[in-house]
């Protein structure tokens, strides 16, 4: 079937952490906007989407999903950790910080509070985009993090995220749940939706997709340029 309605990761699908995706990504996002239905779903601020993904009429499910926000119809959901939920988050990361060997530039920068989602980073959100492709480029180091030390509680739910995060969220609100929300809203067909990401791998923060609708799975933004070149 025909895929109308294209969801996609950010970081490491779309463009490099934090960094203005390519011209040859953003026109071909471009030239598939009058035929597709364009969703961005990403651990990012929405207004961060923006920086990456300047000027595209697309709908923003930032925060894994938890802000939703439609280019002409505005907001359509922002779901807010409560001080309750937000407790233990600080309280793993603050284990999880003491397992971190890397030297990080801005202690300040690795902890983000985006309302919706809390960011943990191995190094720095906003440190260089080239050195946080080398911390840990396969995911193997918050993965083991992620093993020594499991993240476990009733209302929030951790996912490791972008080249260096682990994201923490409201229990089931994860991406999976926020695409078929979506899904469900505009009465779109599963079958007409396809999901573009690089971490559908167990632990993962696309891996809840799997089994909403189909997912494929990319390496970074060149391979899904290639992909997306395949469907025009």
């Amino acid at each position: 079937m025909q895929k109308k309605h294209l969801f996609f990761d950010m970081d490491g699908t779309l463009s490099p952490s934090r960094s203005l995706a390519s011209p040859e990504i953003l026109e071909t996002l471009e030239s598939l906007i009058e035929t597709h239905d364009i969703i961005v779903v990403s651990g990012s601020h929405n207004k961060q989407m923006r920086v990456q993904l300047p000027e595209l009429p697309i709908i923003q499910l930032g925060q894994n999903g938890n802000h939703a926000e439609h280019p002409v119809e505005g907001e359509l959901w922002n779901d807010i950790l409560t001080e309750e939920e937000k407790a233990p988050v600080f309280e793993h990361m603050k284990k999880m910080r003491e397992l971190v060997t890397t030297e990080v530039p801005d202690e300040d920068d690795l902890i983000e509070d985006r309302g919706s989602q809390i960011s943990f980073s191995l190094y720095g959100h906003h440190g260089d985009a080239a050195v946080k492709r080398t911390i840990d480029p396969d995911f193997s180091v918050r993965r083991e993090m992620m093993k020594q030390i499991p993240f476990e509680n009733e209302l929030v739910e951790a996912k490791i995220a972008g080249s260096t995060s682990i994201d923490y969220f409201k229990k089931g609100r994860n991406k999976g749940y926020n695409v078929a929300r979506l899904a469900a809203q505009y009465d779109w067909d599963l079958d007409e939706c396809v999901y573009y990401g690089d971490a559908l791998f167990p632990g993962g923060n696309d891996e809840t997709v799997v089994g909403i609708i189909d997912t494929i799975e990319v390496k970074d933004p060149e391979d899904t340029l290639r992909r997306l070149r395949q469907l025009l």
